[in-house]
């Protein structure tokens, strides 16, 4: 899939160096519920990655280099619904300037019109302010938290915002 500024691609053994570097990022870790990882389990889960259909690396189009990442995952807090949930990160020095919104937008065309499925969900920590605008940009809505739900990088406790956009709501918002 391609986007003005992104190719967006299953992951390639090449990309362990960017994908270290962002896995090894504060502002990364900070808001998503993963372990810091060496360099070699970088490698291990760069390789794992390459084999998935659900995890698509965001590079751009002009410097070849990856600079975030979304996964598809099964939505665990919906029950025999076809639904999808999402969940990304951005290398900092890209944050803030349209790169996830492109990304997120192909890729949830991609989702409701290939992958046929009617909900797409998304959870975030409540203190992820950028993180909570891009999916309301994106047409997603609130559906509640779930307080003291993950605890997160450094053991902070976080509670959890959970947004999801149903089918029928995309194709009007587009």
């Amino acid at each position: 899939m391609e986007t003005e500024r992104l190719i967006i691609r299953n992951a390639k053994l090449i990309d362990v160096d960017d994908i270290f570097e962002m896995r090894s990022s504060e502002f990364v870790l900070r808001y998503n519920a993963m372990d810091t990882m060496t360099y070699e389990q970088t490698k291990v889960q760069v390789d794992k990655d390459t084999m998935s259909e659900n995890v698509f690396y965001l590079e751009l189009r002009d410097a070849r280099k990856v600079i975030g990442t979304i996964y598809l995952e099964e939505d665990s807090l919906r029950y025999r619904v076809n639904s999808i949930s999402l969940s990304y990160y951005l290398n900092e020095s890209y944050a803030r300037k349209g790169y996830m919104t492109e990304a997120m937008g192909r890729i949830i065309k991609y989702i409701f019109d290939i992958r046929q499925v009617d909900v797409i969900s998304a959870r975030v920590f409540s203190e992820n302010i950028a993180s909570q605008r891009l999916l309301k940009k994106l047409g997603f809505v609130n559906e509640g938290c779930i307080r003291r739900c993950v605890k997160g990088y450094k053991d902070i406790i976080y509670d959890d915002l959970i947004f999801s956009m149903l089918k029928e709501e995309y194709h009007v918002h587009i």
